[in-house]
């Protein structure tokens, strides 16, 4: 009886061996990631595509690099330029694993790969800068400076199995000592093509203003001239048309001036009119017989 317990736990405890065994040689590799199978810490094998892999337990060890784009952020970093004026230039630069065994041998892993590569590129930037003027980096030459040190430092981080994809400004600015300046000195030229864009402003409103007024004037003077010409016609034409029907009847002319005269005479309130015998004024009330009738006394009007 003793003698089965024994075995009995022999067994098990060469199964809990060979588990523990199986789980030691089984390793997963997935899609974003290529491994490197280590003996004594020297590389055997490399395995890029995903799935299962065995390596001999507790013998061999596995390190797994990104397939993935990797990431160098360098400080930033105070550069001059070819006219002596300096930058403060902050960039990152993309790469990626192309031999993950040359990656390994040179590196180990992606925290010293990455301090290396910055060190490459921060050297060819300073390099590039020195040679460019600080104006042109800042407003016309930045893919160029780019495209430069990516051409520059590519070979060389090509040694540690990395492939550089691109480099990238992401800010160049002014030192904080000049900076105050330089914005204040850009804060008052701005203000001044402000104010001279105002005054410009104002004098074309002026002007239009000037235009307009002159225009107004020219019309209301030449439509005053036009009135007046219309008036003067219809006046023209009215005496005219009175002209001719005088000319048809003098007597009737003759007869409505006199009430007119009248008319006139009288408008005044108490009017007392004396005239001679032979007067105009009295023949178209009394007739022509006015001179062979005694004229009467003419009575004072209230």
């Amino acid at each position: 009886m003793t003698n089965m317990k024994k075995s009995y736990t022999s067994i098990i405890i060469i199964l809990v061996i060979a588990l523990i065994g199986i789980a030691q040689g089984l390793f997963i590799v997935d899609e974003t990631n290529t491994a490197i199978v280590t003996r004594f810490g020297e590389p055997i094998k490399t395995t890029q595509s995903p799935g299962l892999n065995f390596k001999i337990p507790f013998i061999d060890q596995v390190r797994k690099f990104e397939k993935r784009l990797l990431i160098f952020d360098a400080p930033p970093d105070s550069l001059l330029t070819s006219d002596k004026k300096r930058l403060v230039i902050d960039v990152y630069a993309r790469g990626k694993i192309i031999d993950p065994l040359l990656f390994f041998k040179t590196t180990r892993n992606e925290t010293l790969a990455a301090s290396r590569a910055i060190d490459i590129i921060s050297s060819e930037l300073r390099r590039e800068i020195a040679s460019d003027l600080q104006a042109e980096i800042i407003k016309t030459s930045r893919e160029k400076v780019m495209e430069n040190v990516k051409l520059e430092a590519d070979p060389k981080i090509r040694e540690f199995g990395i492939e550089l994809i691109d480099v990238r400004i992401k800010r160049a600015d002014f030192p904080d000592e000049i900076a105050d300046s330089i914005y204040a000195r850009m804060k008052a030229e701005r203000k001044r093509k402000a104010d001279k864009e105002r005054a410009e402003a104002a004098e074309i409103d002026l002007t239009v203003r000037s235009e307009v007024d002159k225009e107004a004037a020219i019309i209301r003077a030449k439509a005053d001239k036009e009135s007046k010409i219309i008036i003067g016609n219809a006046e023209a034409e009215a005496i005219k048309i009175l002209s001719e029907a005088h000319s048809l009847n003098t007597d009737f002319y003759k007869f409505l001036r006199q009430l007119e005269t009248y008319e006139t005479s009288f408008s005044g309130g108490n009017t007392t009119i004396i005239v001679p015998e032979n007067s105009n004024l009295l023949d178209s009330f009394f007739g022509s017989n006015l001179n062979t009738t005694p004229f009467p006394t003419v009575p004072k009007i209230d």
